[in-house]
């Protein structure tokens, strides 16, 4: 998915305690719209913000129940509603000592009352709230181009191999893709070039591309591509194509120095530093020519501890989106006890990362990948497996998640692919029909978390995340840094 982080600080321009930099928005609003957008692996694309005054109708409102709170500094408070579709609201002083003003019902009074109407932040006394969730406007499609990787690493969930997908197979992908694209009425269409390493077979990439390109001119549609790599042998020449074509970059980095390295080695050469090869690429290949990589750490008992380096190295010190992921048990990993998530390590891995954000907290928006599967918009979905999310092995075969490239859905790639993906074993099921979220607070913001990895662990569907007391010990810290950074890049805080 391509994540965007919505956030608002709603003040009262005159007051000196609310003298913040004024961005564009609706009359009343700080809207922040991230520049900075997030690769993050299958995560459901949130809708986009409306600012519609058809729901403010007479009578009396109340505060939404399960409302999240938390002060920030100089008077402000970071409230979210459950069902607010973009990410948390900053009250400066006065503003959230009006909305405090509603926990007895009340008539609305004016303009600023109709805009935390508008926020989710007030609900009618008479009506149960809901979630409007838009249907997704992209198709977003994983392109297995090789089973073959130059890296070792510990957890990888594919069988390596020389195999790869050929000329013909991945034309024929593509103009699936397309075609489906059209059949549903998709706006835009995002490839993503996956392996294995798929720069290894950076001809046939580039013939994709350019079949893709002309295909999206003929539907009429938007195309985005993203090239996943290790980035420890990208050829300045093939970045520079990357450049040229504006397909983005999405690199994996477990760990500064010796982490990275432990998790992560060169195949068939012990001792190998691949994080200093990665450092460089960022450094001297990818930077240099204007291109600012995502970056994506997988987190396991082995690289928790490393959390506020990549933290540090990425985010601070380079200003690179940067996604933190867990890690998920495989048929390839399952029997690597040193790689499993043990709470307590994961929780003060993370912990680190986020206390060393807040001592140099950046401005641009950085939460949007800070925690599993989780985002500050809501969402009724953790991926998109069955509504816009398909994968396409290097055979050609069609499979409802990476995870499962060894157990197709269908051998080849005729006809509806999303209702094949839909009818397949995998269910993704919406948050409110899973067993311990429904009446959550936080669903809308994990969504229940990976469907496939609570079906590991509880053999159910319909249950919540074996993660579930990780989000809900994390996430609140994670709404507190966008509060924070909020507030700072619109001249409230220092």
């Amino acid at each position: 998915m391509n994540a965007t982080a919505w956030s608002i600080l709603v003040g009262e321009s005159g007051d000196a305690e609310e003298d913040c930099r004024a961005g564009p928005g609706p009359e009343g609003y700080t809207l922040d719209y991230s520049p900075f957008s997030f690769e993050s692996d299958c995560r459901h694309p949130a809708p986009p913000p409306t600012w519609s005054d058809a729901g403010v109708k007479p009578g009396a409102y109340t505060h939404p129940a399960g409302v999240h709170v938390a002060p920030l500094p100089h008077g402000f408070h970071l409230v979210q509603s459950p069902h607010a579709p973009v990410g948390p609201a900053v009250l400066a002083p006065s503003v959230f000592g009006r909305w405090a003003g509603f926990r007895a019902p009340a008539p609305l009074r004016d303009a600023a009352d109709r805009r935390l109407v508008q926020l989710t932040l007030l609900r009618p006394l008479d009506a149960a709230p809901r979630l409007c969730a838009a249907a997704p406007g992209a198709l977003t499609v994983w392109l297995h181009i090789t089973n073959a990787c130059d890296l070792d690493c510990v957890y990888c969930y594919v069988r390596r191999s020389s195999a790869r997908m050929s000329k013909a197979t991945g034309l024929r992908a593509v103009e699936a893709v397309f075609a489906n694209a059209a059949q549903h009425g998709f706006r835009e269409v995002k490839l993503k070039y996956a392996g294995g390493e798929a720069s290894l077979h950076f001809a046939l990439v580039r013939r994709l591309h350019a079949r893709a390109a002309e295909l999206a001119r003929q539907h009429d549609v938007r195309l985005r591509e993203v090239l996943l790599t290790n980035a420890v042998h990208l050829r300045p020449t093939d970045v520079d194509w990357l450049a040229r074509e504006g397909v983005r970059v999405m690199i994996s980095l477990d760990g500064v120095g010796e982490r990275h390295n432990a998790s992560r080695p060169l195949r068939n050469r012990e001792g190998a530093d691949t994080f200093a090869a990665v450092a460089h690429t960022v450094d001297h290949v990818l930077l240099p020519r204007g291109i600012r990589p995502d970056v994506n750490m997988v987190v396991t008992a082995r690289t928790a501890p490393g959390a506020a380096d990549v933290a540090r190295w990425a985010i601070i010190e380079r200003e690179l989106p940067t996604s933190f992921t867990f890690y998920r048990p495989n048929l390839l990993s399952r029997g690597r006890t040193d790689l499993e998530l043990e709470e307590a390590a994961l929780l003060s891995g993370m912990q680190s990362a986020y206390r060393v954000l807040e001592r140099a907290l950046p401005t641009w928006s950085f939460t949007g990948g800070l925690l599993d599967r989780v985002s500050a918009e809501a969402r009724t979905h953790a991926c998109g497996v069955g509504q816009n999310y398909l994968v396409i092995t290097h055979t050609g075969a069609l499979a409802q998640c990476q995870m499962h490239l060894d157990r197709p859905v269908r051998a080849d790639l005729q006809g509806d692919l999303l209702a094949a993906v839909a009818a397949g074993p995998l269910i993704n099921l919406p948050v409110e029909q899973k067993t311990g979220c429904r009446d959550c607070a936080l669903r809308y913001r994990c969504a229940g978390g990976c469907p496939l990895e609570t079906f590991r662990a509880t053999g159910r569907w319909d249950v919540q995340s074996p993660h579930c007391a990780l989000y809900r010990a994390l996430l609140p810290a994670v709404l507190r840094l966008e509060g924070l950074r909020l507030m700072k890049a619109h001249g409230c805080l220092q």
